[in-house]
């Protein structure tokens, strides 16, 4: 009869795992293959060229876990790097790209830059709730290809918007050239909640992605 600790395994050929080895945690892989040292056939035991096989799956599922976790600490230790870098826009008046954002109700909207290639006519900036319903619509001043529109926060009955996610397009009407729409305002925090960072201006909710120009700090209002 062959010890488990046979010798022999040195001189095997390394065999090829097979389809169904385990991808679990390595304390379940432990689990099973001490399971299997007990309840092994006495007549028939384990191979030594298996044994070593299976200890070789078990060192490499440690290594898999250990490298998961340095991973994890090492996305961690960057997200918190970057979200202390974006510290340094507050306080800075900046240019953001107007499309998805959150509305959370600490301040005034700030207004919306809209730039054309070509003079404006007939334009508006349309908001949108989450389900994609208008709830806003403001006319863009005629004749010129830069303006400014001021959003007081309010749907068109009237009454503030809540709290939530909405979207601005571009209503072009008969303007011929491109329009685009930026926010512009002043940082006034990094937002850290629920595993996500936003930049707040005014009542607005950004993604740190949406920013577009940096200007310089402006004092508190």
């Amino acid at each position: 009869m062959t010890s488990i600790t046979a010798t022999t395994a040195t001189t095997a050929a390394t065999p090829t795992p097979t389809s169904g080895a385990l991808q679990g945690s390595k304390d379940e892989f432990l689990r099973l293959f001490m399971a299997q040292l007990e309840h092994q056939d006495p007549l028939n035991p384990a191979q030594g060229a298996d044994m070593v096989a299976q200890l070789a799956q078990f060192s490499s599922v440690e290594q898999a876990t250990e490298t998961n976790q340095h991973l994890a600490d090492l996305t961690a230790q960057q997200a918190s790097v970057a979200n202390a870098s974006l510290s340094s826009l507050v306080g800075r008046t900046c240019n953001a790209g107007a499309a998805d954002f959150q509305l959370d109700r600490g301040g005034a909207v700030p207004a919306l830059q809209l730039t054309s290639t070509t003079a404006m006519n007939g334009a508006s900036v349309v908001i949108t709730d989450d389900s994609g319903k208008e709830i806003r619509r403001l006319a863009i001043p005629t004749g010129t290809s830069s303006a400014q529109v001021a959003w007081d926060g309010n749907t068109a009955a009237g009454i503030p918007a809540p709290r939530g996610n909405y979207h601005i397009t571009i209503d072009p009407g008969t303007t011929s050239g491109s329009i685009t729409s930026q926010w512009h305002g002043r940082i006034d925090a990094v937002e850290l909640s629920n595993g996500s960072t936003q930049l707040r201006m005014g009542s607005v909710l950004l993604a740190p992605s949406a920013i577009q120009t940096i200007g310089l700090s402006s004092p508190t209002p």
